[in-house]
């Protein structure tokens, strides 16, 4: 991945990837995760797919595997014919920078406050410990 993906929205009545992103672009990350393309699908082969379950317009998946492109969630490539769409990440990978960013954006908002006088020790030492935990998974900043 060349970027990090552009996510702002935080949906936490929600499940999984679907906290992150809409109903549709989660369809369409759900449906290329588990159908792997060296070479990436096109919307085609994804509208396919899609319709096949529920009415949808081929012209709406095209707009949402855009959006995700900007988002980059998606990379694009193109061949003689058609543009070809390749996560840029594994479903894996992009739960743990998800998980990993909004638990920055969290400590970060409320880093004021854990320094007062009302957090306790074991408030703070678990949190130093959960640092820890994701420090240990997390690959090195421009790192393989």
């Amino acid at each position: 991945m060349t970027q990090e993906p552009f996510l702002r929205t935080f949906r936490a009545d929600r499940q999984g990837i679907r906290k992150i992103l809409g109903d549709l672009e989660a369809e369409i990350m759900e449906y290329l995760w588990s159908h792997p393309h060296t070479l990436g699908v096109t919307v085609r082969e994804v509208y396919e797919a899609l319709s096949a379950q529920r009415h949808i317009a081929y012209t709406t998946v095209m707009s949402t595997m855009t959006r995700l492109a900007k988002k980059d969630v998606l990379r694009v490539t193109t061949d003689q014919t058609a543009y070809r769409y390749v996560p840029t990440m594994s479903a894996d990978a992009f739960l743990s920078y998800v998980a990993g960013r909004k638990m920055e954006e969290v400590l970060l908002h409320f880093s004021d406050a854990l320094k007062g006088p009302e957090t306790s020790l074991d408030t703070l030492e678990r949190a130093r410990r959960l640092l820890e935990e994701i420090s240990k998974h997390r690959k090195p900043e421009g790192g393989a």
